[in-house]
């Protein structure tokens, strides 16, 4: 009578520890490779929102209003009722961030990139523009990143000051730092939001560069990252 084969306790567990062993070098690649992922796409879809922006801009001389991540403000003039863009696309990095997330469920779970900057104006017949007083000048578009971290960015005014950081991965897939894009009239960069007036661009004491990566900008827009 021939006797049955079968694994022993010790080469089952052998089996279990080669396999365990696997998942620990497997995942956390597995896991960057989503994040790197994840990047690649944000930077895309803000150079799609670029496009449009341009477009909007050839159009009404002036660039949307703002709005928060998880509002349906100035970003959603691309795609109604003059479609620039199909669809306004999700921030793919929300998730990582609590308050975001508490956004997203008051929003039924929709929230889109961030786009702040220079208004044209603060009230009608005031600023540069004053038939749209809060359309942009010059616009940032941005993405916490994957720390899910919006600071230290200042959202109100990307603009003017401040001490901000970009994303790079040199630092770790899941370092700090704000996945960035800039866009419009670069004259502005370091004004106050209150004195968007073209007579008040050489008036040094309403000055203060945007600082980004400890490098000033005045004048020019920052590299987008």
């Amino acid at each position: 009578m021939k006797r049955k084969s079968a694994f022993t306790l010790i080469e089952l567990l052998i089996v279990i520890a080669i396999i365990l062993i696997l998942i620990a070098i497997a995942l956390p690649n597995f896991l960057e490779a989503q994040i790197r992922s994840k990047v690649a796409r944000a930077k895309s879809e803000m150079r799609s929102i670029d496009t449009a922006m341009a477009a909007y801009y050839l159009d009404f001389k002036i660039y949307p209003d703002d709005q928060e991540r998880h509002q349906r403000g100035g970003l959603f003039w691309l795609t109604s009722p003059i479609k620039y863009m199909s669809d306004m696309p999700q921030d793919p990095f929300f998730a990582f961030d609590n308050g975001s997330a508490a956004a997203a469920a008051d929003a039924h779970g929709y929230v889109t990139y961030e786009l702040g900057g220079m208004e044209a104006g603060q009230g009608p017949g005031q600023g540069i523009y004053p038939k749209c007083h809060q359309c942009l000048v010059t616009w940032t578009i941005f993405s916490p990143g994957p720390d899910g971290d919006e600071e230290p960015f200042d959202q109100d005014s990307p603009h003017y000051g401040g001490n901000n950081r970009t994303y790079t991965p040199t630092n770790g897939t899941r370092s700090n730092g704000n996945i960035v894009l800039w866009g419009g009239d670069s004259a502005y960069i370091g004004m106050r939001m209150d004195s968007a007036r073209p007579d008040l661009l050489n008036a040094p004491h309403l000055r203060d560069p945007v600082i980004l990566d400890n490098q000033p900008y005045f004048k020019r827009l920052p590299p987008s990252r």
